[in-house]
């Protein structure tokens, strides 16, 4: 059975990276964190390795791939989006430098593929309302968030027309899925299906126009799982958009009336935060992932919000 590093995968995206390995791929997850307590793998702590520690440390890098011989690399750890804002020096440090680490510890160990997972953020300033990104859109970040996202893409394809590392990326929209853990700029839209499912109120923090682009978790992690099983020679875009929720694209209004629907006696208002509500605004926008269907053959299962709302609902009770 083949090894696999998954860094940040005690988080919601790697959980559910690492369930699907063992699950459909039949390989065992080396998970690197420095999580001390990663609750949400207590059910497969039997069939992973966990590492706990410093992912940004470059000689835990080495050591935890020169032990197990990763044949790929998905790497999802990062400072959220809130912290970025607030702490630009720790942000760099981990999200930055921690991916350069991670790229010199790949060479030098001879790891074939890294998987990156990236953010719309990466796109936001000089956009009309209402603009429809691609892959080749402009990339001008509006938080240091996406500024580090950005930075990463570009290396990613430099060590890739360099060194010949196979990088490939996807900017994400927003992800969705059970498991709360903190408050960030586009949590709202998980709290506002879990906090009521549990009988709590929630007040979201944007405005009731905001659209934002949303995949739901078990969408995304078998995204990037698929985009890593893509013939070499397909891949021709390397960073790439999906889309998730699309038909039609929600506002936030819009999804707090379809929660109420399924979840009777819901009590979501709205408190706006007009910084995030600014920033949100910069960020939304519909994506053309046609590269990503033509290359790699992407297809969401859950497509609608309707969708969006019955899986998690679905997870929770899990």
């Amino acid at each position: 059975m083949e090894n696999v590093v998954v860094t940040g995968g005690s988080g919601l995206l790697g959980a559910e990276i690492v369930h699907l390995l063992i699950e459909e791929e039949n390989v065992k997850p080396v998970v690197m964190d420095v999580n001390p307590d990663p609750k949400r793998l207590d059910d497969v702590k039997d069939k992973i390795e966990y590492v706990q520690g410093d992912v940004s440390d470059p000689e835990l890098l080495n050591a935890t791939f020169a032990r197990f011989k990763p044949t790929k690399i998905f790497h999802l750890v990062t400072i959220p989006g809130n912290v970025c804002e607030n702490d630009p020096v720790l942000a760099t440090k981990v999200n930055v430098m921690g991916f350069i680490n991670l790229m010199e510890a790949a060479l030098k160990n001879g790891m074939p593929q890294v998987l990156y997972s990236s953010s719309g953020t990466t796109y936001g300033e000089d956009l009309e309302p209402g603009e429809m990104l691609h892959d080749k859109t402009l990339q001008r970040p509006a938080s240091f968030y996406g500024i580090n996202k950005v930075f990463n893409e570009s290396a990613g394809r430099w060590y890739r027309r360099k060194h010949g590392l196979d990088y490939r990326g996807i900017h994400y929209p927003a992800i969705g899925g059970p498991g709360l853990r903190a408050e960030g700029v586009v949590t709202y839209v998980s709290a506002m299906i879990e906090l009521p499912a549990k009988g709590e109120p929630y007040a979201i923090p944007v405005g009731e126009d905001i659209q934002l682009s949303l995949v739901y978790v078990e969408d995304a992690a078998r995204a990037l799982i698929h985009l890593g099983k893509a013939p070499k020679e397909n891949i021709k875009t390397i960073n790439y958009f999906i889309n998730g929720v699309q038909n039609p694209l929600p506002t936030a209004g819009e999804m707090a009336e379809m929660v109420r629907n399924k979840i009777p006696g819901a009590k979501i208002t709205f408190d706006v935060n007009p910084d995030w509500d600014k920033l949100l605004k910069s960020a939304s926008h519909p994506v053309d992932d046609s590269s990503a269907v033509k290359e790699w053959g992407w297809k969401p299962k859950y497509d609608t919000f309707d969708k969006f709302i019955d899986a998690y609902l679905r997870d929770l009770k899990k």
